[in-house]
């Protein structure tokens, strides 16, 4: 049975805000041409052109994410398999391992550069407004149910945000996704607890007003809440399920 992975590589659109999910021109093999998700397949001997078997998932993990996107993500999280011998007909009965990626990093532009790259909104994805082979949308659907899940009650949401944050951005940021967090929030779950600490600079957020502090997650793994951060409406998890 052929063991697949797949990423679903989140962002937060440099310009709106809105969230994306990273694409990739596939160059070879069916559906050659159109873009999906990134992924390879788990290799369990050494492949053709002399690469090493991959000894354990994180080794397969690290070589398809390293070799495709050029670096780690800033979260990388394990999602339940897929499988079905429908998934690809080329492979006959496989399995899916997906993962659920977040970036935030500066340099991430340069991947805008680079051919066979892009970024699409999620919402076009999960609308089937912009079409993906394979069961990709399904995945997609998944991760980004997941991911709209676990903001409620952890730190994950901070993991797309830039490294230096202020308040006013973070409580921005669960808006887009459809939760009502209010500044006193962040600041007694994680400023005053100290997973979120000040860096001594300060950003003009606005044309008016003084400039915001920045603050840097300090955490070394996902925080979580006894309750939800905040009230949640349907701006976004109709999307998911639509």
């Amino acid at each position: 049975m052929v063991v697949t992975l797949d990423f679903i590589c989140l962002r937060l659109n440099p310009e709106s805000g809105l969230p994306e999910v990273m694409l990739q021109e596939r160059q070879k093999g069916p559906e050659s041409g159109r873009y999906a998700l990134v992924g390879g397949l788990v290799w369990e001997q050494p492949a053709s052109d002399g690469g090493d078997s991959d000894e354990t998932l994180g080794n397969a993990v690290t070589r398809i994410l390293k070799g495709k996107v050029g670096f780690l993500p800033n979260h990388l999280e394990k999602l339940p398999p897929e499988g079905s011998v429908t998934r690809d007909a080329s492979l006959g009965w496989s399995v899916t391992i997906p993962f659920l990626c977040l970036f935030n990093r500066p340099d991430m532009a340069e991947l805008d550069q680079q051919d066979g790259i892009k970024w699409e909104p999620i919402e076009s994805i999960l609308a089937g407004e912009y079409p993906l082979p394979f069961d990709h949308r399904k995945l997609v659907n998944i991760a980004y149910e997941a991911f709209l899940n676990k903001i409620k009650y952890s730190s994950l949401l901070l993991y797309l945000l830039p490294e230096k944050v202020a308040v006013r951005q973070i409580v921005e940021a669960y808006d887009i996704f459809g939760i009502c967090v209010k500044k006193q929030t962040v600041f007694s779950r994680w400023v005053n607890t100290g997973l979120l600490a000040e860096t001594g600079e300060k950003r003009s957020m606005a044309a008016k007003g003084q400039p915001s502090k920045l603050y840097r997650l300090e955490e070394e793994s996902l925080s979580y809440f006894d309750s939800e951060i905040g009230k949640s409406y349907n701006k976004a998890l109709s999307a998911v399920r639509s």
